[in-house]
């Protein structure tokens, strides 16, 4: 596995939902994941925070209308895909060549 960057963060995973992939950049040294859609711009979608304790998304400006289409739903799914990536990032780095 090769570690690629967005924005200078590392990104530790993707998710597809309701046909568009997402990326998961770990903001460094925080329990705290910033997702963007995939593609060339990087729309910010918003951050998963306090993933040491009690997760929340925050939603940026950029990502509202998307989420508001389908929510809870579309929501729910962020955060359940950012949870699962955060327990198993330490892993993840483990088997990283990058």
């Amino acid at each position: 596995m090769t570690l690629h960057f967005i924005d200078r963060l590392p990104m530790i995973g993707t998710a597809d939902i309701d046909g568009l992939t997402l990326t998961y950049a770990w903001v460094w040294h925080q329990p705290c994941l910033r997702i963007t859609f995939n593609g060339p711009d990087n729309t910010l979608l918003g951050h998963v925070t306090h993933l040491d304790g009690l997760p929340r998304l925050a939603a940026a400006p950029t990502g509202m209308p998307w989420l508001n289409q389908a929510a809870p739903a579309r929501a729910a799914a962020v955060l359940d895909h950012a949870i699962d990536i955060w327990r198993r990032k330490e892993d993840m780095f483990r088997t990283c060549n990058g």
